[in-house]
């Protein structure tokens, strides 16, 4: 049964219908998956597909924040990939909240220029909230963030646990200065074999601590100019900090765009997530990143505009749609223990996401539910489960490029739709004087000016040249013609 937008927001669940599981088998080599059918309510969003359509290259209202999802997912699928979210305010201002394996390629599909996500900030650091953390820095610099990248995360954990013979683990250096500093050396045959071009404008400068309100001044990892394109500069947050000493849990407060965002602590798998709240003029967006219910969320969140929070599916259906199991066959039981054990350690489940919603006070405008495997069956019963806590709230399930608006008088959502096949977004013109590359040759001969040397790091010995240097002919053509 196609299910409609009207029908999702404000229709009961019990009218909708019950869950039709997609037909997964069991087979030699794992699952096999279904194949598409636009009948199976496992393999279409319905509610997604009735949204109407965001106009590409939209200008935001000054008076507006726009959220974008490009990451809306645990699972990479082809639909929804790893979690991220992108938030501008209508000062200027852009953030990237995660950035899970996947997501470059929407960004890119959006025309999101990469010296707009200069500003990342992660709730914690699996996997999949930071895998295309990657390409964002390795190839920012060879496009138009030819400036520092700034890269938000909790302090380290902290945590010994001790066996029961007595024997510790950890504690470990597991915060997001360590994070950054091994990260920014596993990238460094990727960055060296770049700078034969420039890696920084020239008159970059560094933001204040004041101007970004932070906790202490910018200190880099790694030995790269301290305005270039693969500068990083992690900056840390106390975990555990959530407002009990006034401005503890303030991570970024710019004055001149008039964002404030905030940290609390998140309940996840481990010691060191966080949760955030982006404040601006009289709006408020919070993003809880992956965390179990928790009272926390409930001071943050009451009287937010928007409210996205994770959720996932019960631990049976997530068994069944990842083992392709049913209850009785063998070894469903394990799957299924497992996935009840993820969600007791980690998240939060559809009933529990429904009880969340009726607890705050005041109650957000919109609350969306993310990191969860939206189509229409899995949808109905997620609807189901949180109208039995909640049964009045706006409500909505996030999708891969959808985009809601938040002004004082309404918020909109919309759908994306973009080309499979885009290119990267153009770059603004004219762009800013660029600096010297690392690698570089003087350029006539004559030690007059410096000129990009690509091949500095080459041994070029039996290379085979466009032009024979022996008879003068072409051996192919340079332009690839």
């Amino acid at each position: 049964m196609k299910i409609n937008r009207r029908e999702m927001l404000k229709t009961s669940a019990g009218a909708i219908g019950g869950i039709v599981l997609g037909g997964n088998s069991v087979r030699a080599f794992g699952n096999t998956p279904p194949s598409p059918d636009s009948s199976d309510p496992s393999q279409r969003n319905s509610f997604y597909d009735a949204l109407p359509i965001f106009p590409l290259g939209e200008t935001l209202d000054p008076e507006e924040i726009r959220i974008t999802f490009f990451g809306t997912s645990c699972i990479p699928r082809l639909s929804q990939e790893c979690t991220s979210v992108f938030i501008e305010v209508g000062s200027g201002d852009q953030f990237v909240f995660d950035c899970g394996s996947g997501v470059v390629s929407k960004y890119n599909a959006m025309g999101i220029l990469m010296s707009k996500m200069d500003k990342i900030f992660f709730t914690h650091l699996h996997c999949d909230h930071t895998s295309d953390l990657t390409h964002i820095y390795c190839f920012g610099a060879s496009q138009d963030r030819k400036s520092p990248l700034f890269i938000w995360g909790p302090s380290d954990s902290n945590f010994t646990w001790y066996d029961p013979d007595g024997y510790p683990r950890g504690p470990f250096l597991d915060g997001v200065t360590t994070f950054c500093q091994h990260f920014r050396e596993m990238n460094r045959w990727h960055t060296e074999s770049f700078s034969f071009q420039p890696t920084a404008w020239s008159n970059n400068k560094l933001p204040t601590q004041a101007q970004w309100g932070l906790k202490k001044p910018l200190q880099k990892v790694g030995d790269d100019p301290d305005t270039d394109g693969y500068a990083i500069y992690p900056i840390e947050m106390d975990w555990q900090a959530y407002g009990q000493v006034p401005g503890d849990n303030i991570a970024y407060q710019n004055p001149d765009t008039g964002v404030t965002i905030r940290h609390f602590p998140a309940i996840h798998c481990r010691e060191g997530s966080v949760s955030f709240r982006l404040e601006w003029k009289d709006f408020s967006i919070v993003f809880s990143g992956d965390t179990k219910p928790n009272t926390h969320m409930l001071h943050h969140a009451s009287g937010a505009d928007v409210v996205i929070h994770e959720m996932v599916m019960p631990a049976q259906t997530w068994a069944e749609k990842n083992s392709g199991l049913k209850p009785g066959d063998p070894g469903y039981q394990q799957s299924y223990n497992l996935a009840l054990e993820v969600q007791n350690s980690s998240h939060t489940p559809q009933n529990a996401f429904g009880f969340i919603m009726s607890q705050l006070s005041p109650p957000p405008r919109l609350m969306v539910a993310t990191h969860f495997q939206a189509q229409d069956d899995t949808i109905q019963s997620a609807l189901r489960s949180v109208r039995n806590h909640s049964p009045v709230g706006e409500l909505t399930f996030a999708a891969d490029l959808m985009v809601i608006n938040v002004s004082k008088t309404k918020i909109i959502q919309r759908r994306a739709i973009v080309s499979d096949y885009a290119f990267l977004p153009f770059l603004p013109q004219p762009l800013p004087p660029a600096g010297d590359p690392i690698y570089w040759k003087w350029g006539d001969d004559a030690h007059t000016y410096k000129v990009p040397d690509a091949t500095a790091q080459l041994d070029m010995s039996s290379d085979i040249p466009p032009i024979d240097p022996v008879t003068g002919k072409m051996n192919y053509n340079p332009d690839g013609f």
